[in-house]
């Protein structure tokens, strides 16, 4: 008999029977000898399984719980609560071709990049190791001011840097004033770590896109749609989210 035949024959998890009465997930796979004594110590696999019997036979087959934990309930939730996802005033809702438009461009980038990573022979010799020197608000602040949204520059972060980095992004972007838009720069950086955003997505990283979603789409309702610059204000805005919603598959996010 071949050494791969024995072990098939050997590895038996349960008993089968004939028998429809019985449930044969609950029959003996083994069979211990009636000479076989309990020892606090096993010294043999029938004396082990003969331990972890009695040691079953002394808890209940469904275990309830006994206490009250109904204080705490008012804190708890089985879902996460998103903030609303504001609507855009009508005359700045972007039409479906334009919105194709952009998923195309950006799918062309992030193909070129994903090149890139696939094969790190092809990378530009001034590709930076970044690090950034304080992991806070006011860090990335400065390193945002310091340096320049460039691929040689975005290339070198890390992927939870590059999230960490969108969360500080939608945190600048709280500070946007009411009519106001996205500053020039910013935007850059914005499409620039959404272009070298890893995929598949993480969890924690889809719900930083959706905050960053939300956060253009509360931007973009406070814009004036009458006013002469409104649809240059709502462009970038309507840009990242379109790029989130239509290439990041958040599609109940989508104009």
């Amino acid at each position: 008999m071949s050494i791969k035949t024995k072990m098939s024959e050997d590895r038996c998890l349960y008993k089968c029977t004939d028998d429809k009465e019985e449930d044969f997930l609950n029959s003996p796979c083994f069979k211990i000898g009636s000479g076989v004594q309990l020892k606090d110590v096993p010294t043999t696999g029938e004396e082990y399984l003969l331990k972890v019997m009695k040691e079953r036979q002394n808890y209940s087959t469904i275990t309830k719980c006994n206490k009250d934990y109904s204080k705490y309930l008012k804190n708890q939730s089985c879902f996460v609560v998103e903030l609303p996802h504001a609507k855009a005033p009508e005359r700045l809702i972007p039409t479906i071709e334009w919105q194709n438009i952009q998923v195309a461009d950006f799918s062309d980038v992030r193909m070129y990049i994903s090149r890139l990573l696939a094969n790190k022979s092809l990378w530009p010799n001034n590709i930076e190791k970044v690090k950034i020197e304080e992991n806070t608000v006011r860090g990335w602040k400065t390193f945002f001011l310091q340096r320049e949204p460039t691929l040689t520059c975005v290339l070198g972060l890390p992927h939870i840097l590059l999230d960490r980095g969108l969360e500080v992004l939608t945190e600048i972007l709280a500070q946007v004033s009411h009519g106001d838009s996205i500053d020039h720069r910013t935007g850059q950086w914005i499409y620039a770590f959404l272009a070298c955003t890893r995929q598949p997505l993480l969890s924690d990283t889809i719900s930083i896109l959706r905050n960053l979603a939300r956060k253009c789409a509360e931007i973009r309702s406070h814009i004036k749609p009458d006013g002469e610059n409104a649809t240059f204000l709502a462009a970038p805005l309507n840009i990242f989210i379109c790029i989130i919603a239509r290439y990041f598959r958040q599609y109940d996010l989508a104009d």
